[in-house]
């Protein structure tokens, strides 16, 4: 079980964590992000779950959970900003990851543009949502799923080459409420600086990511591209470098 006063007894934070909604059981912690606004949730609400049982990933994907193990949560925001700061939300998500988990001596890579990566490994995931209204980003929900203290016996058998938790790596058990608040300690200055502070965002996140000026295939749609990864663009989008031209690209998949 996750105990939402240790969360909250390690937050930093003004307004994110500051409300706390924990479920033993739910079926999706951004489906229910997105319910709670009706009932009059603030900006910064948590939804937290011990046992996500049918997870949301990027592209209709499911993401799988062990209960009592890894963390599932979605946090709730209300930016009031540009529309095209969109694609910075994963970003800023992963980067906050990377940022809390070197409080634990463990170095997460940042694959673009929201895949967390150790030890050549997935041990995390980001989906973010959002809806606009007039010409104003209104509503966001951030949803990540982070592997923690599962073991290999955890993971579905199709999973078990190419996924990891925290505890595989580093042979350590991990308290998953300091864990979740670190994230969001980082997060909350991230999310509050923008749009000023995107410089710094690509600077630290081109730091963190395991693939920069690396060839990769780019999963665009149908096509398959190939290039070099070269930075992140304005709106937090992919610069490819393909047969010497600069492409970028505003979704997509990278392998």
């Amino acid at each position: 079980m996750l105990f939402t006063n240790l969360v909250q007894a390690n937050l930093k934070t003004r307004i994110l964590g500051q409300q706390i909604e924990y479920y033993t059981r739910l079926e999706s912690t951004n489906s229910e992000a997105w319910e709670i606004i009706d009932e009059g949730a603030k900006s910064g609400a948590l939804v937290v779950t011990d046992n996500q049982f049918s997870g949301k990933g990027r592209a209709n994907r499911k993401w799988s959970a062990a209960p009592d193990k890894s963390l599932t949560f979605s946090l709730l925001l209300f930016p009031d900003l540009d529309p095209n700061l969109s694609g910075w939300f994963p970003i800023i998500s992963g980067l906050s990851v990377q940022k809390a988990l070197l409080n634990f001596d463990t170095d997460v890579r940042l694959k673009w543009p929201n895949d967390l990566i150790l030890d050549a490994k997935k041990v995390g995931g980001i989906l973010c949502e959002s809806k606009v209204k007039g010409n104003k980003l209104k509503q966001v929900v951030i949803g990540i799923g982070l592997n923690v203290n599962e073991t290999i016996d955890d993971f579905d058998g199709s999973l078990q080459s190419t996924a990891t938790s925290l505890h595989m790596s580093t042979d350590k058990f991990y308290q998953r409420e300091r864990v979740l608040a670190e994230i969001l300690n980082a997060l909350e200055p991230l999310f509050e600086g923008l749009p000023n502070n995107r410089d710094m965002i690509r600077t630290e996140w081109e730091s963190a990511c395991g693939h920069m000026n690396e060839s990769v295939q780019f999963h665009h749609g149908d096509e398959i591209v190939e290039g070099i990864f070269k930075s992140l663009g304005e709106a937090g989008s992919a610069v490819l470098d393909i047969n010497g031209q600069e492409n970028r690209f505003y979704s997509g998949e990278i392998s």
